[in-house]
């Protein structure tokens, strides 16, 4: 599959089935996002992978953005390696932009393996961080869900395929 058809069919599944995503998919799930860059290659980002029924019944019980997936990556940074532009005064701190690109690669390589995704941040970070006790400087970013999409439920909303014009999303200055 080319990386527009890629791009074209990835969709934000909120409906999976029960079968489980096998393990060497999942590897190279997780692959991507290691081989993925991240400001001045710091890599402050790390994956915590979910997939015992206590843990995944402890993340759906504090959101909804789990949905019914077997897999549950929670894509973190610790804030104490993340690249910061201090020089320039602007107080950027690349770990929640870090974060977006790895996602974004693990994402899309689950797409090129038949899997689906759901990138979700409907949520607060903080009461999951305490829940699996993470330290002071982890701090969450976002969830990846990961699985099979439930053939009935498990498709794209409506508003997926509706996009801006190119005039409205690119303009040359």
């Amino acid at each position: 599959m080319s990386f527009m058809d890629l791009a074209k069919n990835r969709y934000s599944c909120r409906a999976f089935s029960g079968k489980n995503v096998e393990p060497e998919k999942l590897q190279q799930v997780l692959e991507a996002g290691r081989l993925s860059p991240t400001a001045v290659n710091a890599q402050p980002v790390f994956v915590k992978v979910i997939k015992s029924a206590e843990n995944l019944e402890k993340i759906r019980s504090i959101t909804r953005m789990a949905y019914n997936a077997p897999v549950v990556l929670m894509v973190c940074y610790d804030e104490s390696r993340c690249y910061t532009a201090e020089k320039y005064n602007d107080n950027f701190q690349s770990g929640i932009m870090d974060s977006s690109i790895i996602t974004t690669s693990m994402m899309m390589q689950a797409t090129d393996l038949g899997l689906a995704t759901l990138w979700a941040r409907g949520f607060n970070a903080s009461e999951i961080e305490k829940a699996f006790k993470f330290p002071s400087n982890e701090k969450l970013a976002c969830l990846l869900d990961i699985g099979y999409a439930d053939p009935e439920n498990g498709g794209p909303s409506p508003r997926h395929p509706v996009r801006k014009s190119m005039e409205e999303f690119a303009s040359e200055v």
